[in-house]
């Protein structure tokens, strides 16, 4: 079945547009010499594994297009309805949510400890001036590739690159340590 053409435009499902952002986000992650690799089937709270070669990344990603009060609206949480799965992402699930505004075709980056327990994030990227909650995160790819016990992965490029080192002991920009 075809989707539904609208104007010049074709109308996709909103599963078709997931997809999409997934592809987009596999690409791009690529593309910057992350490692990227989907699980196989749907029973985890992630869509990627990306390797940056100290660590592995498990990203969830979402998109929007949806545009409320002066700001695009991104859902934080799980779709599955099952009474034992909490509705918000935790760190025991995801350590990033990569959200795509495909309006703007803009990527914000977050460590999944910068916006739980809320469920419901907004994004003001066609505001340059905006200092939104998490702005900062915006194109945050670097965040992925933040040396922490080891080497990058040889090849991987991400502008701004990450400045932390393990030699400095200051925390990578926008990625909170974990509480003792």
């Amino acid at each position: 079945m075809r989707p539904a053409a609208k104007g010049n435009r074709v109308v996709h499902t909103r599963c078709q547009i997931g997809e999409l952002a997934e592809l987009a986000f596999h690409h791009r992650a690529r593309d910057m010499g992350f490692g990227v690799t989907k699980p196989y089937g749907n029973h985890e709270s992630y869509d990627f594994v990306v390797d940056s070669g100290n660590r592995l990344w498990r990203v969830q990603v979402k998109s929007s297009s949806t545009f409320i009060h002066g700001a695009y609206r991104v859902s934080a949480h799980h779709f599955r309805h099952a009474p034992e799965i909490k509705p918000e992402y935790t760190p025991k699930q995801i350590d990033i949510l990569a959200a795509y505004i495909l309006p703007v075709g803009a990527w914000y980056i977050l460590p999944v400890r910068a916006f739980t327990p809320h469920l419901t994030l907004m994004f003001y990227p066609h505001k340059p001036e905006h200092n939104g909650k998490y702005e900062h995160f915006r194109e945050a790819w670097y965040l992925m590739a933040c040396r922490r016990d080891g080497e990058l992965r040889a090849g991987i490029v991400t502008s701004p690159a990450c400045s932390y080192s393990a030699s400095s002991g200051s925390p990578c920009h926008g990625y909170p340590r974990k509480k003792k």
